[in-house]
Parts: structure tokens; sequence; C-alpha cells
């Protein structure tokens, strides 16, 4: 039965299990990616902001380049297949550059994706920071306001419980 279901199709090559960290361009801007598994037509990827389906890309690894064409696409992850074949083996075995290559816009060097994750992680714990100090000192108040309500109430107990005995005790003084 399976061979009659596999009679159209070819058999899916099979895929090598990888993390190569890369760098990505789509359109102008370039971003972090990391390259999941491979095989010779194409490749899974993960980055933050992954490329919609139809979008053709450039990723590098070095002195390697891939262009290809995404996909799929599924939360952080998408599916490439490339315009030429790939060597699986130089692009496991190919070294990082030393170093990034150069800037030439200081706006670009804003919108690396690393320090503005690293800014917004900053930015959120400075928030949760002082939601939780908030959160405390309101506790604290309502504890408080909850003690002083309780007080007062247990106040006017012992009061009522006291003035009925004592009002008639002094009346009864007054009399003789």
């Amino acid at each position: 039965m399976l061979a009659k279901m596999q009679a159209g199709f070819r058999p899916r090559e099979e895929r090598i299990t990888v993390l190569i960290p890369s760098r990505m361009r789509l359109g102008a801007s370039w971003v972090d990616v990391v390259i999941h598994n491979v095989s010779s037509r194409g490749f899974m990827a993960g980055c933050d902001t992954p490329p919609e389906p139809g979008a053709y890309i450039e990723v590098r690894r070095g002195t390697i380049v891939l262009v290809g064409r995404v996909r799929w696409g599924k939360g952080r992850f998408f599916g490439v297949q490339t315009q030429d074949r790939i060597s699986i083996k130089a692009l496991i075995d190919e070294p990082r550059h030393a170093s990034r290559p150069v800037k030439t816009d200081e706006h670009q060097a804003q919108e690396r994706r690393a320090e503005t994750r690293m800014m917004h992680e900053a930015r959120m714990a400075r928030r949760v920071e002082r939601s939780r100090a908030f959160s405390s000192a309101f506790q604290y108040a309502i504890m408080g306001l909850a003690g002083l309500a309780a007080a007062g109430l247990g106040a006017s107990f012992v009061y009522d419980s006291l003035v009925k005995p004592t009002a008639t005790l002094s009346r009864a003084l007054d009399v003789k």
C-alpha cells in the first residue's frame, strides 16, 4: 500500500542536521540566521525575523554564498530552495570570518538585531523590577488598610460590649 502511495513521488533527499551560524541578506538588511538542516538543493534555517515565502535571500557563511527562494515558513523557521547545488561538506567545514563585514552606514549599525534585543531585554527587566516593587508596595498598603479596618471593627465590638454594662453600673451608682 505504501509503495502505491509513493509511486508518483520522488523519495525525499536525506537532510543532514547541523547548527551553522550564518548571515542572511534580505533586501537591504543583514540578519543573523542559524542553518538547522541541509540537503544538496536546500536548507532549513531559523531567525528572529524570518522572510516571507517567495522571497529571494542570500546566505553567507565565510566565503560560501547560498542564493535561494524561501519555500515555506513556520514560526521562526523557514525552508529555502537554492538555485545551485550545495556542497554540504564545504558548508560544514567552512570557518567563520574572523570579523564581521565593515558597516558603511551608521543606521545599519543601529539596526543590528542583537543590540536591539539587548536593549529591549534591559528595558523589560527594568519594567519587571518596577512592577514588582509597585506590587509589593501596593500589597503592603492593602494589608495595612485591612489591618486598620480589622482593628477598628474589633474596637467597635469591644466598645459596644462594654458600654451597656458600664451604663447600667453608672445608673445604679447614681441612684443611691
